[in-house]
């Protein structure tokens, strides 16, 4: 009962108002923390890197000052001697100097009777983190997360007035070096990782890295940059995971008669013969399997290779999957990536006139319109049945010439043997009309 009435007393004499403390110093500049602080009933927790020649500056124009100081609470408050005093007074107002500052206590000031806010002075110098080791743990899922172990010890905390502990955040960045994929220079480049800033504990759990590597923690908060960081360095992290990466290039045909592709960059009209170049993160990665399925059938893949790089030529119809599986030098980690794509139907359409040597790049060939053929003949004939041309390539045509010269205008006659990428077979016949105006 007696505790709580003097709290109460207590809380009675305390003025909130702004107090005018000046912290100078130290052999350097002091740092005021001053987060959280509401109800603490102090303005700023000051850290200086020794205590050496520090004072507290206070000015006052008040006819009583008092100067204070707790370690645990305003219970067990001393009042500070004289002698650790000195004054400057200049018209009605003194400017009091605090000196022989103590780590680890509160300061506060009575004026006329009324107490206000306190400031907490820390030695930062004697409370530096100690960062013993940081070592690495691979537990089941390496493949995809590593932990770091960190052994530290760093609290850094104070006192509120009212007697609570209250502990100040150190923050710290960990740094690695690392592999990441580049999409633009299509390789996979080193760059330093730096994770955010933040209060860390014992463990932390990070993405795998993809190279050998050593990670550094450092302390990075904002009252680290005003002292003397500390930072430690693991010992070298022999990486194991992997990450597979496809680029394509298929193989173009300049036929303006030919339909490539449907929508897409891949695929299209058959044959399609597509360059896959299979990149992991070297030299972790040491071995690649190719997959080529018909998405049909995604257990049973048509075709298996284990190059680096591979090519495909597609000559039938459908969806189609190509999976990369990359895996480590001891075949520990693996990772897939894939590409899907289609291979258009077969189509196929026949004029039935052109005009040879009339005008050149329009309608001068006779030429099939022509999707997905993966084998093709066709023959003219005059009309006495005479073979006057044929050509197994349907990007191709006839340009209206026999033995080296324009063929008469006139009716002559087709005939077509082909085969689409979907099966289908087709024979067409029938006549072309040449005209010709000069």
């Amino acid at each position: 009962m007696k505790r709580a009435v003097f709290v109460l007393f207590i809380c009675l004499l305390y003025n909130p108002l702004f107090a005018q403390y000046t912290i100078s110093g130290g052999n350097g500049e002091s740092y005021p923390y001053t987060e959280d602080l509401s109800g603490t009933g102090i303005e700023a927790v000051y850290l200086l890197n020794t205590l050496n020649n520090a004072i507290i500056s206070y000015s006052s124009s008040a006819v009583s000052v008092k100067f204070h100081r707790y370690r645990y609470s305003l219970a067990d408050k001393t009042e500070i001697p004289q002698s650790d005093i000195s004054t400057d007074t200049n018209g009605n107002t003194t400017v009091y100097t605090v000196s022989n500052l103590m780590d680890g206590y509160g300061y506060l000031v009575e004026e006329n009777g009324g107490l206000r806010a306190a400031v907490w002075i820390i030695d930062y110098n004697t409370h530096q983190p100690i960062l013993t080791s940081i070592e690495t743990i691979e537990e089941e899922d390496k493949c995809e997360f590593l932990k770091l172990f960190i052994t530290k010890s760093d609290e850094l905390s104070f006192y509120t007035n009212g007697g609570a502990k209250k502990d100040i955040r150190r923050e710290y960045t960990i740094t690695y070096n690392n592999l990441e994929w580049d999409a633009e220079q299509m390789k996979f480049v080193e760059k330093t990782t730096t994770l955010p800033t933040q209060e860390i504990g014992t463990e932390v759990i990070i993405n795998a890295p993809l190279m050998n590597t050593k990670f550094t923690l450092r302390e990075e908060d904002r009252i680290a940059e005003h002292f003397k960081a500390k930072s430690i360095t693991s010992t070298e992290y022999n990486a194991i995971a992997v990450e597979a990466q496809i680029l394509t290039e298929q193989e173009r045909r300049n036929a303006a008669n030919e339909k490539i592709t449907d929508g897409s960059d891949l695929g299209g009209s058959a044959p399609a013969t597509i360059h896959f170049y299979g990149y992991g993160n070297e030299p972790i990665t040491g071995y690649y399997t190719w997959f080529i399925y018909n998405q049909a059938d995604m257990k049973n893949p048509i075709a298996r290779y284990t190059d680096r790089d591979i090519k495909y030529t597609f000559e039938r119809a459908g969806g189609y999957t190509v999976r990369l599986e990359v895996a480590d030098q001891s075949s520990i980690c693996a990772d897939t990536t894939s590409v899907s794509f289609n291979i258009s139907e077969s189509f196929l359409d026949v004029p039935n006139y052109f005009s040879p040597g009339d005008s050149p790049g329009s309608n001068d060939e006779f030429r099939v319109a022509y999707k997905s053929l993966v084998r093709f003949k066709c023959t003219i004939f005059n009309r006495w049945g005479i073979k006057l041309y044929q050509w197994t390539d349907p990007a191709k045509g006839w340009d209206g010439k026999h033995n080296g010269r324009y063929v008469p205008t006139g009716v002559y006659f087709y005939a077509i043997e082909a085969e689409g990428s979907d099966g289908i077979k087709y024979k067409k016949g029938g006549d072309i009309n040449v005209f010709r105006t000069r």
